[in-house]
């Protein structure tokens, strides 16, 4: 294995972009050479490890469909053997059709409901479906995910889900303050004015509780709009990015997940990490059941339900004592989840293929 290359567009505040700090901190310090190449902006909002490349010459040369896939093949042809990750669907595409005649190995790694992740057009889909023949192999986050593809992209596939961050603060074991918290991107697939009804909804009977949203987004102005719509916009703040969010939202009652679809959340899983008491939908692909027992370690809803939301907020609000038994087994996902043991699963698989 010569070189490790993630391939994107800017290194901002999402969980694939905290999932590759977390990746390449690991490889360089087991020796690998890693480099991150980006292509659309040089903005970096994660942390990275020095040792790091930070790859900056394709940027302003991708503006185009035709340009994007003639600097990724040269780009790709000059680095000569390496391994390429892709960890967002579409931009997968390009560097897969520009790969070929290429020593690249491309490996990609759907983060979303495949069903979802590219623009519903038959032809897209047929086009995913040639290409991925191209690809050396893919990094699933759930069984669904995996098992949406046929078995051409099964038998070269493995299932690994995301790493938990590490130096996270140990769970809060004191009074928790009468606040909800969620943190992720403000865009559609998030669902966030699901969660603001819900919200609203249930604030009618339990007024004391406010709620806090970190994050950016397109949809910001449109949420704030809702809140104002519903009259409930002195009880929830827009909090933006926050770097040190952990210690934020330590001692928040509950952390809400609205999402309509999810590959596997950062989030959720650095909220159970903590011991936050947890909401989350049963969204496709499946990552949410796959860590969550309902009622054990956290909460499902289905999707779009707002009656279901609603009454999962009010069981936590009224259940104290089963809220902190909960919360307890939440945290053990911390141990399961350990950068080490994830990180080395991405290693052993990239060494059957390299």
């Amino acid at each position: 294995m010569k070189k490790i290359i993630f391939l994107v567009p800017a290194m901002r505040g999402g969980g694939a972009e905290r999932v590759i700090s977390v990746l390449t901190d690991h490889f360089v310090k087991k020796g690998y050479a890693t480099k991150i190449t980006l292509f659309k902006s040089d903005v970096i909002e994660y942390s990275l490890n020095p040792l790091v490349v930070v790859d900056k010459q394709l940027i302003g040369k991708c503006n185009s469909a035709i340009n994007r896939v003639r600097e990724f093949h040269k780009y790709l042809k000059n680095e000569g053997e390496c391994v390429v990750f892709s960890f967002f669907t579409m931009i997968g595409l390009y560097i897969l059709l520009s790969s070929i005649g290429t020593k690249a190995k491309i490996i990609i790694s759907e983060r979303l409901d495949p069903a979802q992740s590219i623009p519903n057009k038959k032809w897209l889909f047929k086009l995913r479906e040639i290409l991925y023949r191209f690809s050396a192999g893919f990094v699933f986050q759930t069984n669904d995910a995996r098992d949406f593809f046929d078995e051409n992209v099964r038998k070269k596939s493995v299932v690994i889900p995301n790493p938990i961050k590490e130096n996270l603060p140990m769970r809060y074991t004191g009074v928790r303050k009468k606040k909800i918290v969620t943190f992720a991107r403000l865009e559609p697939q998030k669902n966030y004015p699901l969660l603001i009804r819900s919200f609203a909804e249930f604030h009618e009977r339990y007024p004391e509780y406010s709620l806090e949203i970190y994050g950016q987004g397109e949809m910001e102005d449109s949420l704030k709009d809702l809140t104002k719509e519903l009259k409930i916009e002195n009880s929830i703040q827009f909090m933006g990015f926050e770097r040190n969010i952990h210690e934020k939202i330590l001692d928040a009652s509950m952390f809400v997940l609205p999402s309509d679809y999810e590959g596997l959340s950062n989030s959720m899983l650095e909220a159970m990490a903590i011991g936050l008491p947890c909401i989350c939908t049963d969204c496709p692909p499946g990552g949410a059941k796959m860590f969550i027992e309902n009622g054990v370690n956290g909460l499902l809803v289905p999707i779009r339900n707002q009656k279901k939301m609603v009454e999962a907020m009010e069981y936590y609000a009224t259940h104290e004592v089963e809220s902190e038994k909960i919360s307890a087994n939440a945290e053990k996902v911390r141990y399961e989840l350990s950068k080490e043991k994830i990180c080395d699963r991405w290693l052993d698989f990239i060494f059957k293929i390299a």
